[in-house]
């Protein structure tokens, strides 16, 4: 799978798992003719669902491959256990609690 091709099933996901052909050129900077070929070539894969009304759907195995890529870039966040005010604080069973 080419880079421009994972970078058209990520704009999918991004877009709620649908997008028209114009929405995928314009956020992937490409022209339409190549985001239509390129999501002709998609859903010959079964990777989107792809009709010939300019719209594209993820599919199953789109959905797959895009959460796997997603799932590799985690963000930890950390919260210090030093500031008690602004409603942080812990429940009974040590998990923490904010209230806002």
């Amino acid at each position: 799978m080419s880079g421009t091709e994972l970078k058209v099933l990520e704009i999918l996901w991004d877009w709620g798992g649908e997008a028209s052909i114009d929405t995928i050129a314009r956020e992937a900077r490409i022209s339409t003719d190549y985001a239509r070929l390129i999501c002709q070539n998609l859903g010959r894969n079964d990777y989107i669902d792809f009709s010939h009304s300019k719209m594209c759907f993820l599919r199953g195995k789109g959905k797959l491959e895009v959460a796997r890529r997603k799932v590799d870039t985690q963000k930890k966040i950390v919260v210090s256990e030093k500031i008690p005010k602004f409603g942080l604080g812990k429940d009974r069973d040590g998990r923490f609690i904010l209230d806002y």
